[in-house]
């Protein structure tokens, strides 16, 4: 199943590692570190046409930090016979799987939930998993990350941006392509949550797949007994919002996003209010305030930068973001 990868997304604090390491613990399946090159990379080269453009597209994406800590064997005039671009990124992943003994592989990077159309596109038999967390919760843990959200009404506008996109896309894929989890309930009865995941993406179950598998970047010794010790499944990591979040932000997220809570399922306060023009620019100016004091902190910014410059050039280069504004589709793409 070397052409049906399995895609985990979601906003970037809704569980995607958790269900990720399970996933790892599969006898068939591996994870790699996240990605975060195959759409963007795929909209500025789209498919080789002959040797040159298929090394020069593999020298590319060996170049990238993500991909560097790899640790392939493979060098850019291994995929000269490509003419694919998925077949590309299949190679480098496969490298990895066969390193684990693995025949399978995946990808976890969160913020592909807004690109499931592309991956469809590069992979037209991957599956796809979009998990999804209450967006307060969501909130009160993205903030805290050095790459997240300033304040609660940024973080409420990404969770509602993210989900909405992701939900909307994966309709359009159909449910052989596109599943939703909630994270909540992964966290209820991980078993039948597991027995479902591994049905839609073609496996066995098996009781593996109870425990988490770790990247080893990815242990956090200092919390005994949770995740991040190959333990166990922190089944009370919920609603943490109702007693750690302000009743003022609280009715900020719900403003925002307080339909999508609704939408689905999740318990709403109703107090939800219009928000006016000068909040909104007050708040946006102290989101990208935050977004350069933690970036100028985060020493290990340097390593990836250039790349994540590079990612972000592709972008423009492909013309894909002037055409997402208006809901379009970049009739100069390359297939």
């Amino acid at each position: 199943m070397t052409d049906s990868p399995i895609f985990i997304v979601g906003c970037p604090r809704s569980g995607t590692k958790l269900i990720r390491d399970l996933l790892r613990s599969h006898p068939n399946i591996t994870f790699p570190y996240e990605s975060h090159f195959i759409p963007r990379f795929y909209k500025l080269y789209g498919n080789p046409g002959n040797e040159a453009e298929a090394v020069k597209i593999a020298a590319a994406i060996l170049g990238i930090y993500w991909v560097r800590a790899f640790k392939l064997s493979q060098t850019p005039s291994s995929f000269s016979e490509c003419r694919s671009y998925g077949e590309i990124v299949s190679r480098i992943f496969m490298e990895w799987a066969g390193r684990d003994g693995k025949p399978r592989w995946g990808d976890k990077t969160p913020q592909y939930v807004t690109e499931i159309p592309a991956l469809i596109e590069i992979f037209p038999s991957c599956k796809i998993l979009h998990i999804y967390r209450d967006g307060r919760d969501v909130a009160l843990s993205y903030i805290k990350q050095w790459y997240g959200p300033g304040n609660v009404y940024a973080a409420a506008r990404a969770w509602r941006r993210m989900v909405t996109k992701g939900r909307d896309d994966g309709g359009r894929a159909g449910p052989e392509r596109y599943m939703e989890v909630r994270y909540e309930t992964l966290l209820e009865d991980p078993r039948e949550i597991k027995e479902e995941v591994c049905e839609f993406i073609g496996e066995p179950f098996c009781e593996a797949v109870l425990r988490p598998n770790f990247i080893e970047s990815g242990i956090n010794l200092s919390q005994p007994g949770g995740y991040g010790t190959m333990t166990e499944i922190l089944s009370k990591n919920r609603e943490k919002w109702r007693n750690e979040m302000s009743a003022a932000d609280r009715a900020i997220f719900e403003s925002v996003a307080g339909d999508l809570l609704g939408e689905l399922g999740y318990e709403t306060e109703g107090h939800g209010r219009p928000i006016t023009i000068p909040e909104k620019l007050m708040w946006l100016a102290q989101d990208y305030y935050n977004f350069i004091q933690k970036r100028r902190k985060r020493r290990r910014m340097k390593a990836w930068l250039p790349d994540e410059i590079l990612l972000r050039w592709a972008d423009i280069r492909s013309g894909f973001s002037i055409y997402k504004l208006f809901g379009k589709r970049n009739p100069k793409s390359k297939k």
